[in-house]
């Protein structure tokens, strides 16, 4: 619901941790007759988003009569389908739904759930700035490598050349063509470029 609880206590979560988080919600009715296609189509609505990283299925507690639209084929099967990884926050800790039975991570609570994407989002983002400082310190290292081999290869070609009496541009020009095969290469393997 737009203004449901669980609504508020999940972005209250995730803005606690990180407030630049933007929040996507799609209003869905929650029980009755039209409620399992209502979350099911919020599901696949949310998941043909590219720009939705993750979707959470909440709603606050109820009886279980209440919570029955959770229990159904239709919204596991849009949660099972869904590209996008899905977290559910439904009801109390002792309900028992289908829908998280099928989820990527249930949460206890619409706030846990919140706290949990906060701290996935800061995980991933750290990982991926790992990832990018070590591939930036590889080709660095690369590059400083087939330096070190061009300098190698120039003052061979300046010997063999003088022995030989040819003009060194030609044997430059195709050291610096292969070196900047080389770091290209290297480039592309290591996803730089």
């Amino acid at each position: 619901s737009l203004r449901g609880d669980a609504r508020y206590d999940i972005q209250t979560a995730i803005h606690d941790r990180d407030p630049t988080v933007d929040i996507i919600v799609k209003d869905a009715t929650v029980q009755g007759s039209e409620a399992p296609t209502s979350i099911a189509n919020g599901i696949h609505h949310l998941d043909r988003s590219e720009a939705v990283d993750a979707i959470v299925v909440s709603r606050g507690g109820g009886s279980d009569s209440n919570l029955q639209a959770f229990n159904t084929e239709q919204v596991a099967e849009a949660i099972v389908t869904a590209n996008t990884p899905v977290v559910t926050a439904i009801g109390h800790t002792d309900d028992r739904l289908i829908a998280d039975q099928v989820a990527d991570r249930a949460a206890i609570t619409p706030t846990a759930a919140g706290e949990y994407l906060a701290k996935s989002r800061e995980n991933f983002l750290a990982r991926e700035v790992d990832q990018l400082e070590q591939r930036l310190e590889t080709a660095y290292e690369t590059f400083e490598q087939a330096y070190d081999h061009e300098q190698e290869l120039a003052e061979a070609v300046e010997r063999t050349s003088a022995r030989e009496g040819l003009p060194p541009t030609y044997y430059k020009a195709a050291i610096l063509v292969l070196l900047l095969l080389l770091l290209l290469m290297t480039a592309l393997w290591l996803g730089v470029i």
